[in-house]
């Protein structure tokens, strides 16, 4: 197959799966990305904080957005301001904290971030056929690494992968405003 047209066909898939989870409703991940601890001006120190870089939905181990771009995610964070009563450990107080962190760069609360997540770069098909994540161009097509360490021999086709996790987000989402409906 034509790595380019493969590339093509890959776009349009994930666009499409974008689409259709837009038009049944699904709220979109925010996506960020860090801006490190500076000193503004020089002198006025500045701490850890994000900007945001878009919004798309996580498909399993695929980021996908709008447009047809995809990326891997990074770490997911929901912007809130839960605060829990007693004694926390340390890694709560961090989680609470990133929370907070996430409401002040003005994300809205409750929504579900995507933090430093990797695009991939579907627009090259040389630097894809050397990608090592959760998309890999190989002479049957664009394939899915679902998992970190599968091995290339349980890769499953974009188009397979897409229809499952779909099935799964739309199943979820009809699920839920059924049951909003008939407490």
């Amino acid at each position: 197959m034509d790595a380019d047209r493969a590339l093509a066909n890959a776009r349009a898939a994930l666009a499409a799966a974008a689409e259709r989870l837009a038009l049944a409703g699904a709220t979109p991940e925010q996506l960020v990305v860090t801006v490190p601890a500076h000193r503004a001006l020089g002198v006025i120190p500045r701490r850890e904080s994000f900007r945001r870089s878009g919004e798309g939905f996580v498909l399993g181990a695929v980021l996908v957005t709008a447009s047809g771009g995809a990326a891997e995610p990074g770490r997911i964070a929901r912007a809130s301001r839960q605060v829990l009563p007693g004694h926390q450990s340390e890694s709560a107080r961090a989680r609470r904290e990133l929370r907070q962190r996430l409401l002040d760069a003005r994300l809205p609360e409750g929504s579900t971030v995507v933090i430093d997540s990797r695009p991939l770069p579907l627009d090259d098909a040389a630097a894809m056929s050397v990608e090592r994540g959760p998309l890999v161009l190989s002479d049957d097509g664009v394939l899915v690494r679902w998992m970190p360490t599968a091995p290339d021999s349980a890769l499953r086709p974009l188009d397979e992968y897409l229809a499952d996790r779909l099935d799964l987000a739309l199943g979820a989402l009809s699920a839920a405003r059924t049951e909003s409906e008939h407490p």
